[in-house]
Order: structure tokens, then sequence, then C-alpha cells
């Protein structure tokens, strides 16, 4: 899932998780998601997929949709490939990732 994707690696402990984060590179949301991510030494792949070729960006929304049947909204954080988290909402990131 997403394996055409140039991901960045986020060293860390992914709690047994794979988890891929899109984020966009001027979103205050994710830069929020981002240092909460580092503040728990979490170990995470990331990209901006607002610098993203056009063609890559739009393969990426798409297959977001056709996977979780939603519109992909930042940042996205996908557990698993199954799971996600849309929007960063603290409380909501703790508790799907085990942190306290």
């Amino acid at each position: 899932m997403f394996d055409y994707v140039d991901f960045t690696e986020v060293p860390g402990d992914s709690r047994g998780h794979e988890l891929k984060l899109f984020a966009l590179s001027t979103c205050g949301f994710c830069k929020r998601a981002i240092a909460f991510l580092k503040e728990n030494e979490v170990g995470y792949s990331y990209v901006y997929v607002d610098r993203l070729q056009m063609g890559e960006k739009k393969r990426v929304k798409d297959e977001f949709y056709k996977r979780f049947m939603t519109q992909m909204l930042y940042p996205a954080l996908v557990i698993d490939g199954n799971d996600t988290l849309v929007g960063f909402t603290e409380e909501a990131w703790k508790q799907k990732l085990g942190v306290e």
C-alpha cells in the first residue's frame, strides 16, 4: 500500500505498528502531530503530499479514498494499512497509539 511513494523514516518505537503519516508541509495541525510523535518517541514514516508530483498526489488521494472510504484530510496517519487517524486530536492519537 502506497509502495510507490518515497516516505521519510523517523526512528523510534512504532509500538508494533507500521505507521505512515500523510501531511502538508504548511499545515499547523500536521506540525502539531509531528511534534506529538517526536515528543513521544514514536517511529513512523511520512510524506508531505503537497510536495508530490501532481500525478502521484492524485494517485495517493485516490488510493486513500478507495481504501478508507473517506477523503484524505491532514494529517492522516495510516496504521498497519487498515486503520486511520485523520486530523490531529491529541487524546485520540494517545489512545490509538497507546501513548500516556
